[in-house]
């Protein structure tokens, strides 16, 4: 070998393990890398909890020092994303939803670190060798890691189901999922966490937000983290059956009804009934819009029996009240009326609707057979429900349905103005119409709205729980008008389907 050619072959050698150590990490089918094994691309550093005691200005400096400190404490060491122990958390500069995470990690004794999802506490990583110590009964690391520790102490997920940790000096590897606010954690390919609520460290009045960073903690001892991969989670629900245009009035009305059923009915089980109420300010709208076949297939894939319907809208000198309110009781008869078609279980249906058909909702909860608006039609069967949502329900409260709160003196769907025939309205009017045994409502509005004052919910929401009416208000920050089940502020999918699984499913 001649000289030249020894000399060069220590450099070849090293420019071989350079690029070795370089290559980019390859993904499992289905799953993309969030690290690239080369660099801190796609990461910067914060520490939440750290930036949470300052405001304003102070905030932006502290954010800008997390940011300058990042590289100062982690690294990239042979594919490997290194932290020494200390610095600001390693975070990504994408946010994520619904997702299927798989990352390894190595770390050492004492260790305390954690996986933040959507920006939120935690998975738990320990050192599980460290003895239980009474004196903080909270803290638990001789039961292993994987459990999501920012949970209430005692709820599901918080403590892990069986130790799965491995020994000092080998990696570890999680598999997490995580769809709307409930997780699933298996720790060296045993489960830990089994599609536990992940709490909302920051609110925990409030599920976790529908998108945030992942970020890996740093909290004292030096920790390892490699092959870290994703895969989005979209549109995994089961397919639904939808059958369109459903005659359920007279055969020569052009309202018709969409069915949105499950992907099967299984033998002998019994399914729960909604019925979906558009909006359109009682003159327009319709059954098959954006909203109503979202909350349809959300709810049908969920196990439902749903039956989105069109019904009269008013126009000028065309009145329809209270024709609109009776065809919605006349969707619940009919339902009721087809129950062994559909394997339904007639003692519990449910309603959901916005604006409009949020209004028309809300008052098919509370107007019993007393109000007087009830159909002829089919009187056999109750058109009674047993829990509904108002979405941002138009005129809940008051006729001061603009924003800013302004009154209708006459609408098109009354024959008359309120002033001339004040019953009539009174009869329409959700607010005026409660009862102690009206059923449970989960009502939905947003801080956004400029159609719907956010008052109307609030006001009919404290007058239903004075009377001793299982009712919940759930103001979406940022929201406006007319938002499905899945707006970009937050996904309201886990609340509105627990809910209707509460009181309509409750052998479930």
């Amino acid at each position: 070998m001649n000289h030249a050619l020894k000399l060069a072959l220590p450099t070849i050698l090293l420019l071989s393990l350079a690029a070795l150590q370089a290559a980019e990490p390859v993904p499992p089918e289905g799953f993309r890398a969030i690290f690239n094994g080369k660099d801190l691309t796609g990461w910067h550093g914060l520490n939440p909890h750290s930036a949470e005691r300052f405001t304003g200005e102070k905030r932006e400096a502290n954010l800008q020092q997390q940011l300058a400190d990042f590289p100062k404490h982690w690294r990239v060491e042979n594919g490997e994303l290194v932290n020494d122990g200390t610095g600001p958390y390693a975070t990504t500069d994408e946010e994520f939803g619904d997702i299927e995470l798989l990352i390894e990690y190595k770390t050492v004794p004492k260790a305390d670190s954690g996986i933040y999802l959507r920006g939120t506490p935690q998975v738990q990583i320990w050192d599980w060798n460290q003895v239980f110590d009474p004196k903080r009964p909270d803290r638990k690391p001789h039961l292993g890691s994987g459990g999501l520790f920012n949970n209430t102490p005692g709820k599901p997920g918080r403590d892990p189901l069986v130790l799965a940790d491995k020994p000092f000096g080998e990696w570890n590897s999680f598999r997490i999922r995580q769809v709307g606010d409930r997780t699933s954690v298996w720790l060296n390919e045993k489960l830990v966490v089994d599609d536990a609520v992940m709490e909302n460290y920051w609110d925990r009045s409030k599920p976790l937000p529908a998108k945030g960073p992942i970020m890996l903690q740093t909290h004292g001892g030096e920790i390892r983290w490699r092959n870290l991969f994703v895969r989005d989670i979209r549109q995994e629900q089961p397919a639904v059956r939808i059958e369109k245009d459903v005659a359920y009035l007279e055969p020569d009305r052009t309202e018709k009804a969409d069915l949105y059923l499950p992907p099967a009915f299984e033998p002998g089980k019994k399914y729960a009934g909604i019925v979906i109420i558009h909006g359109g300010g009682w003159t327009g709208g319709d059954k098959g819009a954006k909203r109503e076949i979202n909350i349809g297939t959300t709810l049908a894939s969920n196990g439902y029996v749903c039956m989105s319907i069109n019904y009269a809208l008013a126009k000028a000198g065309q009145p329809t009240f209270p024709q609109n309110i009776q065809e919605c009781k006349r969707a619940v008869r009919w339902l009721r009326k087809n129950a062994d078609r559909f394997q339904l279980d007639a003692d519990h249906i449910g309603a959901i609707g916005g604006s409009a058909g949020g209004h028309l909702t809300a008052l098919l909860a509370v107007s019993g057979p007393d109000v007087g608006i009830d159909p002829k039609e089919d009187a056999e069967f109750s058109c009674r429900v047993q829990a509904a949502v108002p979405m941002y329900p138009h005129c809940a409260s008051s006729w001061e349905g603009q924003v800013p709160p302004k009154p209708y003196p006459s609408l098109p769907m009354f024959a008359q103005p309120q002033a001339e025939a004040p019953a009539l309205w009174d009869s329409a009017s959700p607010i005026k119409q409660l009862s102690k045994d009206d059923p449970p409502m989960l009502i939905l509005h947003g801080t956004a709205d400029k159609t719907t004052p956010l008052d109307q919910s609030e006001r009919f929401h404290e007058a239903a729980k004075k009377i001793g009416v299982e009712s919940e208000l759930i103001i979406v920050e940022d929201a406006p008008h007319s938002f499905h089940l899945q707006p970009k502020q937050r996904d309201l999918r886990p609340e509105v389907i627990g809910f209707f699984d509460k009181y309509l499913k409750p052998n479930k």
